[in-house]
């Protein structure tokens, strides 16, 4: 395929969030500089070097780039989900260009996570959360079907946790105000509009909040490599994550 060719597909497929190099010296969003290369190198050394034999689930997979980085680690399988029409398209036009021979499907994390039971053992769960409109029912799924590690980033904002400062009850009386305040207390923050121009920015927490919200999926066991990137263990007890079959049958 000829350079010209090629930047006419790449521009007919509109605003690319990934940045990739496609071809030697054309990339898909020049604009984005390194990313997303910078978040794979940051979450990079928590990834076996082979993962021959291994299945991957990337949810709202974009453009595809995990995807490809996954794959060209030797995956047996990995699989991306993504709802955006548009940036489905552009992962087909990654997946051919670069030859690398990975599945996406154009369909809603919500869904997809209610309808399938499939295990994965590495889940990539990486600048999703604040796009949900139901966060914890995605991350409650994502904690069942995994199977060795989840990579997980949101964005954080908000309170910093103090040290020194009293622990947060295990049942709080809902008349103490002052520790709905505190700067310890988990606090989520809803976008009722846009944020970054963007409608479907709907979440952003605070540092206590994504801990709590990592153990209430049970979590439990996870290492944060950053302020908003964690690498996550199984559930100890997978009985310990909310059953949405009891809730919504």
């Amino acid at each position: 395929m000829q350079e010209a060719e090629l930047r006419e597909r790449i521009a007919a497929l509109g605003l690319w969030y990934h940045n990739l190099e496609l071809a030697p010296g054309v990339w898909t969003n020049p604009a984005m500089g390194d990313y997303p290369e910078r978040r794979w190198k940051l979450i990079e050394p928590h990834i076996p070097a082979d993962l021959t034999g291994k299945t991957v689930l990337d949810l709202s997979c974009n453009s595809g780039f995990f995807s490809v980085q996954m794959k060209r680690r030797g995956a047996s399988r990995v699989l991306g989900v993504e709802r955006c029409q548009g940036a489905f398209q552009q992962a087909l036009l990654v997946r051919e260009l670069l030859n690398v021979d990975f599945e996406v499907v154009n369909e809603d994390v919500h869904s997809f996570l209610w309808n399938h039971t499939e295990p994965f053992d590495y889940i990539l769960f990486l600048g999703l959360f604040y796009h949900l409109r139901s966060p914890l029912f995605v991350l409650d799924r994502a904690a069942l079907l995994v199977q060795e590690k989840m990579y997980f980033q949101t964005v954080v904002r908000g309170d910093e946790p103090k040290a020194g400062a009293p622990a947060i009850p295990a049942d709080i009386d809902v008349n103490d105000l002052g520790l709905f305040l505190h700067p310890n207390f988990p606090k989520a923050s809803f976008i009722e509009g846009r944020s970054n121009g963007d409608w479907s920015n709907w979440w952003f927490v605070n540092s206590p909040c994504v801990h709590a919200m990592l153990r209430s999926a049970g979590l439990t066991r996870y290492t944060q490599i950053s302020g908003d990137t964690f690498v996550c263990d199984p559930p100890p007890d997978r009985q310990a994550v909310p059953d949405y079959g009891t809730i919504w049958p």
